[in-house]
This record gives C-alpha cells, sequence and structure tokens, in this order.
C-alpha cells in the first residue's frame, strides 16, 4: 500500500467514525392510547410520543421491534394496522387529507409526524392537535405519515419525531409497539 493510499484509507475511517459519533438511536414505546387529540371526534388520548429529536438535516429510520395495541371489539394489531369501515368519524391519517368516512387499511396503525424545532420550542407547543383549541401551539394534521412496520424520513432542519396511534377514541385501548428510531446525519 503506497503512503497516499494509507492516507485515504485513515481519513475514510475518521470521517467514518465522525458520521458515526453523531448517529442516535433509542428505543421508543408508542402506548395504545397516544392519539394525539388527532380525528374527529376525538376522544380520551394522550399527547404524541417524542422519539427523537435531531440537529437535522439527515435520516430518521423507524423499525418496528415488538407489541401489539388492542381495541374494542377483540382488535389486536400490529404496526401495520387493521382493515376498518369509518363510520362517521375521521381517523388522524383521514384528517391529514381532509377526508372522512368509509373504509380504512391502518386502523391503529402507527404513524408519525416531525415538527421543526422552532414550532417545537414555540411558548405553549404540546404534542397534540394544533387545530383543535387544546394547545397554544400543537402539531398539524397534515404533516401525519403513516410508519407501519418501519419508514426512513428525510428531514432537511432540526426538530422532533413524534409518534402516535391512528384512531380518534383511545378509550378502549390497550397495549403498546416498541420501535427504534435512528438519525443518521447527513455528510
Amino acid at each position: 500500500m503506497t503512503l497516499e493510499n494509507a492516507l485515504c484509507a485513515v481519513v475514510f475511517c475518521l470521517a467514518s467514525a465522525v458520521t458515526a459519533a453523531h448517529a442516535q438511536t433509542v428505543n421508543v414505546v408508542v402506548p395504545g392510547n397516544t392519539l394525539g387529540g388527532f380525528g374527529n371526534p376525538a376522544c380520551c388520548s394522550e399527547p404524541y410520543v417524542p422519539a427523537l429529536a435531531v440537529p437535522g438535516p439527515g435520516t430518521i429510520t423507524v423499525a418496528y421491534l415488538s407489541g401489539t395495541v388492542t381495541d374494542a371489539g377483540g382488535i389486536d394489531t400490529g404496526p401495520d394496522g387493521a382493515v376498518w369501515n369509518v363510520t362517521g368519524n375521521q381517523f388522524p391519517l383521514q384528517e391529514a387529507l381532509g377526508v372522512a368516512g368509509g373504509p380504512i387499511g391502518n386502523f391503529d396503525s402507527l404513524i408519525g409526524t416531525f415538527v421543526a424545532q422552532s414550532r417545537v420550542l414555540a411558548a405553549g407547543f404540546s404534542a397534540v392537535d394544533g387545530t383543535k383549541g387544546t394547545a397554544r401551539v400543537g402539531i398539524l394534521p397534515t404533516g401525519l405519515f403513516f410508519i407501519g412496520t418501519g419508514k426512513t424520513i428525510p428531514v432537511n432542519e432540526a426538530g422532533t419525531l413524534f409518534l402516535g396511534i391512528n384512531d380518534d377514541n383511545g378509550e378502549s385501548n390497550g397495549g403498546a409497539f416498541t420501535v427504534s428510531v435512528t438519525f443518521v446525519p447527513s455528510n
């Protein structure tokens, strides 16, 4: 190996070590009643779980590890959710799209949203639906997205990934999903 190749190898290893040193991984539990007040009508829910705050830019990867969410009528589902006929209500992912009712394929699924640091740090911020007057500053439904068993989310700025469940009534919900959340900064 030439001196030039050896130096290049050292520089590559150092660059890889710096990137790896800034990567973050955490395991997060998302209880079955973590609905953030989304959906219409919304009932009996807890705020979204702050999974990971990142300095941005980079990618966040969410991977399902274990658990199920239980609901009324004997529903016991994994993070991809279950098929459900919504009669008159609006579930969080439907609220994000501005639609309501009809069959959905992701009832009680794992969902999330990435909220910019400037919003998270705003006075009065709470990890709940910001359109219903329950928080001075909250999460906007248009930012919600499906995660299911896993998803990689590119982020362009500092902020926080919040996780929740796609349901409008957490009164009868139980169980939880455990996921791994990893942030890798852009090079």
